[in-house]
């Protein structure tokens, strides 16, 4: 079966007009919670979504992805499919209801149990746009989820901004983050109705399960490399440092999780459909890459070299209260570049039905954060804590690399000729921001300026090391979509 590439890239557009605007709305949200909470306020909400990402696994056990990857859905499965996501969000729920005031265990904050209780609340909320959602991606109709994505954002980033203004501190993001659930599913109704009937046939349930079960094992390992950091630093270091550290994560973070949710959420039926085609998927990998690590190391190297000007005069408003997250941002910012290359080998995996093996990886990865992270917080530094995450996830990405070799003829010198001038473009990045007057960085209109300054820097030289395939690919996709549209 043959894939349109313009199609796919029209998807990848929608996908990431609704994952842009999220960023466009996280980053203003983001900077007034930075703005005007404190280190201990923004650590307990980091915290408190530690425990509550990982119950969320909890409430979909893979069954979405099953759903999406199923030949053969009829009402009968689609029912079953709804009222396992019903049982198991509301026993995630339960769950976290019940397990929250045991948080204070590891968290000393006194409002720590009623922020998880009152997160939980999105278990049983994210039901109402279930069947919708999972529907609109199995048909691939990204230009339809735009909507529901960005009236989240959007309803998100108001409520944040308001309630934080009005001094509801910490509680705006609780509150504005359930409203969001509730908005994209209200909308995702609107524009796709799915009968959400109650039904369920033990063999359907049994198949989804078998599925997703892999899939839900790989993914809380996923949140526990990704999280285990967080929860540790708050466990052992208290509040005010998980507030800088999980802001310097955040931060790093902003860029990768967009390509993840943009490119990688579409090329996952694009793929399925060509599976079989051994030289076309190995195509795809390489030039996914190569466009995942343009853009990562664009945003995330001019980033790293302006970090103290982000911190101090952004989201410090001139002050310093964010200067003891400018080491760990700096190395969780080239964390961030790797985490975008990396990520998209999940998805080659998950075509080949193979999930144990992203299982495995993610059992190497935990293993060698955990014993790295208990040495860490023995320094008492939460650079040392970053470190330890960027070296477990160099661990987990290696244990893919066999997969790749054997699966798609995939060799680390076919990766390393797409990815090698992420290196130059980092070392032109600090060049030009050395050269660059300290004074340029000191207020909002200066730091923006400085940092376009170091992204088109940063750009061409990636851009001229690569002859810009990035650009000529991207054309050339365009060229096909609008040639399909006039025939």
């Amino acid at each position: 079966m043959t894939v349109s590439k313009g199609r796919t890239f029209s998807n990848i557009l929608y996908t990431g007009v609704t994952k842009g605007t999220t960023l466009g709305c996280l980053f203003i949200s983001s900077s007034v919670i930075a703005r005007n909470l404190s280190p201990a306020d923004y650590g307990v909400v980091g915290f408190a979504y530690v425990i509550i990402g990982f119950l969320s696994h909890f409430s979909d056990m893979g069954v979405g992805a099953a759903v999406i990857s199923d030949a053969k859905v009829d009402e009968r499965r689609l029912s079953t499919a709804f009222t396992l996501k019903i049982i198991l969000s509301a026993a995630a729920f339960v769950a976290a209801y019940f397990l929250a005031p045991f948080a204070h265990h590891f968290f000393e904050h006194p409002q720590t149990a009623n922020v998880i209780r009152l997160l939980a609340l999105n278990f049983l909320v994210s039901t109402i746009g279930f069947l919708s959602t999972t529907m609109l991606t199995r048909e691939m109709n990204y230009r339809a989820l735009v909507f529901p994505g960005v009236a989240s954002a959007v309803v998100r980033c108001m409520l944040v901004v308001t309630l934080i203004w009005q001094g509801w501190r910490y509680w705006a993001i609780i509150a504005a983050d359930i409203a969001a659930t509730l908005a994209a599913g209200l909308t995702a109704q609107l524009i796709r109705k799915v009968p959400g009937t109650l039904g369920l046939d033990k063999h359907d349930a049994e198949e989804y399960l078998r599925f997703g079960i892999p899939l839900f094992g790989s993914g809380a390992l996923v949140f526990l490399l990704l999280n285990l950091d967080n929860f540790l630093v708050g466990a052992k270091l208290g509040t005010a440092q998980l507030g800088y550290y999980a802001l310097a994560f955040n931060w790093a973070s902003f860029i990768c999780v967009l390509l993840q949710d943009t490119v990688n959420n579409v090329l996952l039926p694009t793929l399925s459909a060509i599976q079989n085609d051994l030289p076309a998927v190995r195509r795809w990998y390489l030039k996914t890459i190569d466009l995942t690590a343009f853009v990562a190391v664009v945003a995330n190297a001019t980033l790293l070299v302006n970090a103290r000007q982000f911190l101090v005069t952004f989201l410090g408003k001139g002050t310093e209260k964010w200067v003891p997250a400018i080491l760990p941002l700096e190395i969780l910012c080239v964390y961030g570049i790797l985490r975008a290359i990396a990520s998209p080998a999940g998805n080659w995996v998950m075509i080949r039905g193979q999930t144990r093996v992203m299982l495995y990886a993610n059992l190497l990865g935990g293993a060698v954060e955990l014993s790295l992270l208990l040495l860490a917080l023995r320094t008492k530094s939460i650079e040392m804590v970053a470190v330890a995450v960027l070296v477990a996830y160099v661990c987990a990405v290696a244990a893919l690399l066999p997969f790749l070799r054997r699966e798609f003829l995939i060799r680390i010198h076919d990766i390393v000729v797409q990815i090698w001038p992420v290196a130059p473009a980092l070392v032109m990045g600090f060049l030009v921001s050395s050269f660059l007057p300290v004074s340029l960085g000191g207020a909002i209109f200066t730091l923006a300026a400085r940092a376009s300054i170091v992204a088109l820097a940063v750009a061409l030289t990636h851009g001229l090391c690569s002859r810009f395939r990035c650009f000529q690919e991207a054309g050339g996709m365009i060229l096909q979509n609008v040639a399909r549209d006039r025939a």
